[in-house]
């Protein structure tokens, strides 16, 4: 997963929806997840197989996961006629990418819960299904006659009941971790999809068609599956998915009502929340939020341009950012965890220094603010910003080769980048796991290990925070000294 699945291991969440449906008709699966297995080699799949596999399916985001994917899928082809079918993230942005790799029999754009059973049920009847036979699946592509067959995605949301997720397949959740603590931590959804039009993400062209654009779960629903996750798997830490949890503040105030009318509290964090919808709580909702166990708000700030801000059509600007961080200041409890973007088109050093400012802004004041190390401008296709990149000579990659370098937190230099660019992008990538207090807020077990980490890290922030302020980016001896921990890391 790249450098942040260094720090995060989460249950294949994705995995289990897709399972869902092939365990309701009767299917067996078997879910191998390669980043916790003893053996993380292809050759832990390839030991699974048997004359009884109709299909080995795999999730790929972009970036580092491709190489992985693609090495599991050729060892896979090479051991038999196994059909190998990609879906996920990067299967939805680029199918016609990823089918021309012969490693690769099929690919499902979009929701894959309905599409995996009707696939499942084709190639039952028939090992080598004609292209008819599989017009009926939604997202599909496949290739027939040297030629790609696309079939139209399934425009809509797939939600399913919690009670027939089937969790039972994954046979020890002890193997999850995430950076800080030993508590089980469940990632669930509240809510789908995303009503935004942010130019750099592909929430816009992907629930163009999508009616309703943002579909919140019944709340007495979500604290049902929160109160099964703590009763039978012992979770200690829900972290909700969601693109975006509260376009309507009062989904999340039903599912806080509901958790104190049962006298629940249990430890939550939140993958999506946005400036605007931050400036729309009240004390009390926040209040409520921080009483009922949340820990930390992950927000997209992204810059701190208003030039790129307006260029993203985040609709927000940098005095909104302030006074959001201010008002999350006053609860203590609650962590504002921000991502930001650097190497954007056209995107200057003063740019940059903008954001480096408002950053050290942000960590003044408000102590409990945490700062994720900045992601590399990577142009997803269907967005308007991939034709803004466009104009700066981006090609999007045509092999899968191509994508396992479109690395957020990797070393591709893209067209525009100038060499002081480059340089700066380097070093705020290294220097922000330092400038901020986040080992300490997120680093809660008490151990020799974190300990220690937690001293190098105090040793090291003063100069981090010098370099970061004063953007000096020369002689920076720590950039490929942290590349190289991060790769021994992954090889161990």
């Amino acid at each position: 997963m790249g450098v942040s699945g260094e720090f995060v291991r989460h249950p294949p969440l994705s995995l289990i929806y897709v399972a869902s449906g092939l365990v309701r008709e009767g299917f067996e699966v078997e879910i191998i997840d390669l980043r916790v297995a003893p053996d993380s080699s292809p050759e832990t799949v390839v030991r699974a197989l048997g004359p009884d596999v109709l299909w080995v399916g795999l999730t790929v985001m972009g970036g580092a996961p491709v190489a992985n994917a693609l090495a599991v899928s050729q060892a896979v082809k090479a051991a038999g006629r196994y059909p190998v079918v990609w879906g996920g993230s990067l299967a939805t942005i680029a199918p016609d990418t990823v089918l021309q790799n012969p490693a690769i029999d099929y690919v499902v754009n979009g929701s894959g819960v309905s599409s995996a059973v009707m696939l499942s049920r084709a190639l039952s009847a028939n090992p080598f299904p004609a292209a008819g036979d599989l017009d009926p699946i939604p997202g599909l592509y496949s290739r027939h006659d040297g030629k790609i067959v696309a079939r139209k995605p399934f425009r809509g949301f797939e939600p399913v009941p919690f009670r027939e997720l089937p969790y039972h397949l994954i046979a020890d959740y002890g193997v999850y971790s995430q950076f800080g603590t030993s508590r089980q931590v469940f990632p669930i959804y509240s809510a789908f999809g995303c009503p935004y039009r942010c130019a750099f993400c592909i929430s816009p062209s992907m629930y163009k068609d999508y009616k309703p654009k943002w579909l919140p779960l019944p709340a007495s629903d979500v604290v049902d599956h929160i109160a099964f996750l703590r009763d039978t798997y012992g979770a200690g830490l829900i972290y909700f998915y969601d693109d975006d949890s509260f376009v309507n503040p009062d989904h999340i105030r039903g599912v806080l009502d509901e958790l104190r009318r049962r006298g629940i509290t249990i430890p939550m964090s939140f993958r999506g929340a946005r400036i605007n919808e931050i400036l729309r709580m009240d004390d009390e909702f926040l209040d409520a939020l921080a009483d009922s166990g949340t820990e930390i708000l992950h927000i997209g700030l992204e810059s701190g341009s208003p030039r790129i801000l307006s260029l993203y059509e985040k609709g927000v600007t940098v005095e909104d950012i302030i006074a959001a961080n201010r008002r999350l200041a006053k609860h203590g409890g609650l962590i504002a965890a921000y991502n930001w973007i650097v190497g954007t088109p056209g995107e200057t050093v003063e740019d940059m220094a903008a954001t480096r400012r408002l950053i050290l802004r942000i960590l003044d004041e408000n102590p409990r603010a945490i700062i994720f190390q900045p992601n590399k401008f990577h142009p997803l296709p269907g967005t308007a910003m991939a034709a803004v990149a466009e104009r700066h000579g981006y090609t999007p990659p045509g092999t899968l080769d191509g994508w396992a370098s479109e690395e957020a937190e990797g070393d591709k230099v893209e067209s525009w980048y100038t060499p002081r660019i480059s340089r700066d992008i380097e070093m705020m990538q290294v220097t922000s796991y330092f400038i901020d207090h986040k080992a300490e807020l997120l680093a809660t077990e008490k151990s020799w290990y974190y300990g220690m980490i937690r001293l190098l890290i105090a040793l090291y922030r003063p100069f981090a925070r010098f370099r970061f302020k004063s953007g000096s980016s020369r002689l920076l001896f720590e950039y490929p000294l942290f590349r190289r921990i991060v790769q021994r890391r992954r090889k161990a």
